[in-house]
């Protein structure tokens, strides 16, 4: 029986929201992650230019991501309430098993001038099996972790 999943998960971040929408809302994000991850990733602009129906193909290149190489869709980018959404369309999770698999990232005002929050949104779809046996989140928000990392620091 498929299940329908949705999972929520909420960092700081200490930078400005503006300086982390400038990166998570165009195409530098895969940049920073092809040119410091590169020996883990590589990325591929395959259409588009960061907005809406950008494609691009994200390719694991060792075991840190045990999942096919897939492609992804930007579905939404929301400037004036910092959202964006990202579908996986082919290949990746798509191949293990998944129905659907989207990541929304939503910045979130914070109290602080120096730091956000950002609420990454897991919705994905599988027979129940597939998803207790395959951890879907823990990769990308390593992935998410370090770029604000790199965000914070540069």
């Amino acid at each position: 029986m498929k299940m329908f999943t949705k999972v929520s998960k909420e960092m700081e971040v200490k930078t400005t929201i503006s300086k982390a929408w400038d990166v998570y809302s165009t195409l530098k994000l895969a940049m920073i992650i092809q040119s410091e991850l590169g020996h883990l990733f590589g990325i591929d602009i395959l259409e588009g230019d960061g907005g809406v129906d950008t494609v691009i193909q994200v390719t694991p290149l060792s075991d840190v991501l045990m999942v096919p190489a897939y492609k992804e869709r930007f579905t939404k980018v929301d400037h004036e309430k910092r959202v964006k959404e990202v579908e996986i369309i082919e290949g990746g999770y798509l191949e293990l098993g998944f129905t659907y698999y989207r990541i929304r990232s939503e910045f979130l005002e914070h109290q602080k001038n120096d730091s956000f929050i950002l609420r990454v949104t897991f919705e994905f779809e599988a027979d129940e099996e597939v998803i207790i046996s395959i951890d879907t989140i823990k990769p990308i928000m390593n992935m998410f972790e370090f770029a604000n990392g790199y965000i914070e620091n540069n």
